[in-house]
């Protein structure tokens, strides 16, 4: 697994955007779009630009999938990883992030930020990562091997 760089800007516009759409009661999340091939984050979009929807049940529930991949398409630009919020400092993944991968793809990668992602000086490694294997299977990447990078770029 490559590393993955995004600058501090986009972070933080990243980490604003999930804050202001979870109002602090619900799950929001988005996708790290890159450009193909590459490892370096260019674009965010969230979930409720495709699906208005998305979190009205208090988790994700993506129905947007068509338009959005018919906007990859346009804009020639690749998911890289996935993100979204969960309520409490629990990262860890739940039976329904489990078996609800946003992308089905074996290698990609879903990040899950801590409280809604209300700190607003939270840093990827208070993030956790996983990986897809495939068959619903995933691995967790320790601290140690962490695969985000915050670049001044």
């Amino acid at each position: 697994m490559q590393s993955i760089s995004i600058s501090i800007g986009l972070w933080f516009k990243l980490m604003k955007g999930l804050r202001r759409r979870g109002a602090g009661f619900t799950e929001s999340g988005g996708f790290l779009l890159c450009n193909p091939g590459k490892s370096k984050v260019v674009k965010i979009v969230f979930y409720d630009q495709f699906d208005k929807t998305v979190s009205e049940s208090g988790i994700i529930q993506f129905k947007g999938a068509a338009s959005f991949f018919e906007y990859l398409a346009e804009e020639k630009l690749e998911v890289l990883a996935d993100i979204h919020t969960h309520p409490t400092r629990n990262t860890q993944q739940s039976d329904s992030d489990k078996k609800h991968p946003m992308i089905r793809t074996r290698g990609h990668i879903a990040i899950i930020a801590p409280n809604f992602a209300k700190n607003f000086l939270l840093s990827p490694k208070q993030c956790s990562v996983y990986e897809y294997l495939g068959h619903f299977d995933w691995r967790k990447f320790e601290i140690s091997k962490f695969p985000i990078h915050l670049k001044l770029i």
